[in-house]
C-alpha cells in the first residue's frame, strides 16, 4: 500500500466521537505504506506526535520515542487506549493494550 491522503468522515467520525474531531467535521490523515494492518501511522496531531489508526490517541514525544523502539502498534504494547495522563507530581503516563509507558523528567520514558 502506497502513501496517500485518506479522507475519514461519516460513521468512523462519530464513533471517534466530537473530542476528536467534531461532529460532523471530517478527519484528513496521511496513511503511510508501512503501517502494521488496522493500525497504519498518520499525520503528527501535533509537534512530536504520531497518531496510529484506529486509535485516536496521539503517543507523543519521549513516550512515542519508546513506544516505537518496541515495535508501535505491532510491538508488544499494541495500540494506545488513553491519551496522556499526569503521573505523580511533573510525569506522563499512557496505556496501551498490552502495558502502559511512564515519564518523568527524572527517569526518562520506561515501561510501567
Amino acid at each position: 500500500m502506497g502513501a496517500g491522503v485518506t479522507r475519514v468522515s461519516g460513521a468512523v467520525v462519530r464513533r471517534l466521537g466530537a473530542g476528536v474531531a467534531g461532529a460532523g467535521v471530517a478527519l484528513l490523515c496521511l496513511v503511510g505504506g508501512t503501517g502494521v494492518a488496522g493500525a497504519q501511522p498518520a499525520t503528527s496531531v501535533a509537534a512530536g506526535c504520531q497518531s496510529y489508526w484506529p486509535s485516536p490517541y496521539p503517543v507523543c514525544d519521549d513516550i512515542k520515542d519508546l513506544y516505537t523502539s518496541l515495535g508501535g502498534p505491532a510491538g508488544p504494547l499494541g495500540l494506545p487506549t488513553s491519551a496522556q495522563q499526569p503521573y505523580g507530581v511533573d510525569g506522563l503516563r499512557q496505556t496501551f493494550t498490552g502495558g502502559a509507558i511512564v515519564w518523568t523528567p527524572a527517569t526518562g520514558a520506561y515501561l510501567e
